[in-house]
């Protein structure tokens, strides 16, 4: 009930999605060179929402409702691929069909589609998006479409304040003044890592009991705890104090819900970031919701991929 509420796709109207629609024909009609030589062939436009992919229900749910309201909004037809192969090996296992970035384009192209637009639904432009740009490089070298990119959330440094913004639309209700909340994101060896710096900061400079630490990167788990013992020691702050000590609650810094938000975020096992921040002396609390399960991320997505079909 809760993720049907986040994602209300009622408020959409068809007269909202024809209105985007429109617009993203305009230089067809300012441009005739690039208007289709058949007279009678129409452009056929296209989405495709890209993510790393999830094999739960939560996750899935969660592309499938904000699939749903892209093809409400746009009025266009809107696909989703994966970019992970292991994700897509492990969905083939379990009988469920599921595409990478280059087999859906291919899907498109041989639909006839005359213009896709592909976002990504990455948190920021590093390995796996350079992954994706390089699939669409293929597919317009080897297809008849005209295909554009949307970005990811963070690529640039005036987008970390909207983002940090939108991410309190994720924190729980009974979220208290004692408590404390840690995102988890993966983390990446690209030099991107540094968004997730600056989206630490941002966060933190919104409430000071907003963290974020990532799996992999400089800034780790340990880096956290070692800052909150650090603000203990010296913080003259009630809330700081032990007379004061609340909960941590743990979200994932990650599009939807998948495994390593259930295992390596909230699992019993002894080195998930639960059991470890138990160990420290945390009251600890997951709270299972994903990015695209907020309106105002989906809203930033929305944005990014305007932008990419006005490039048409």
């Amino acid at each position: 009930m809760a993720l049907k509420k986040t994602l209300n796709i009622q408020k959409y109207t068809d007269i909202q999605a024809r209105k985007y629609f429109d617009w993203a024909l305009l230089p067809l009609c300012c441009c005739p060179s690039r208007a289709p030589k058949d007279k009678e062939a129409l452009p056929k436009f296209g989405i495709l929402l890209v993510a790393y992919g999830s094999s739960s229900y939560q996750g899935s749910s969660a592309l499938r409702f904000f699939q749903l309201r892209m093809e409400q909004y746009f009025n266009v037809p809107v696909r989703i691929a994966f970019t992970s192969e292991t994700m897509r090996k492990r969905l083939a296992h379990a009988k469920t069909k599921s595409d990478s970035v280059l087999k859906a384009l291919q899907k498109m192209n041989f639909e006839k589609f005359s213009h896709v637009a592909v976002q990504s639904l990455h948190l920021i432009h590093g390995i796996e998006y350079f992954d994706v740009l390089g699939d669409i490089d293929i597919a317009k070298q080897s297809m008849n479409m005209q295909i554009e990119a949307g970005l990811p959330l963070l690529s640039h440094d005036d987008e970390i304040a909207p983002v940090a913004n939108a991410l309190l639309s994720l924190i729980p209700e009974n979220f208290n003044e004692c408590d404390k909340l840690l995102w988890m994101g993966h983390g990446t060896s690209h030099e991107a890592e540094r968004y997730y710096d600056l989206i630490a900061e941002a966060v933190h400079s919104l409430d000071a009991r907003l963290s974020i630490a990532c799996m992999t990167g400089t800034n780790t788990l340990d880096t956290v705890l070692e800052k909150w013992k650090q603000e203990l020691s010296t913080s003259k702050d009630v809330s700081m104090n032990n007379s004061c000590k609340g909960k941590v609650w743990l979200l994932p810094l990650l599009t939807v819900i998948g495994r390593h938000a259930l295992h390596d975020m909230a699992g019993e096992q002894e080195d998930s970031w639960k059991s470890l921040l138990e160990q420290a002396g945390y009251v600890c609390e997951p709270h299972l919701h994903g990015l695209a399960e907020s309106e105002m991320i989906q809203d930033i997505w929305i944005e990014r991929l305007c932008s990419a079909l006005k490039r048409f």
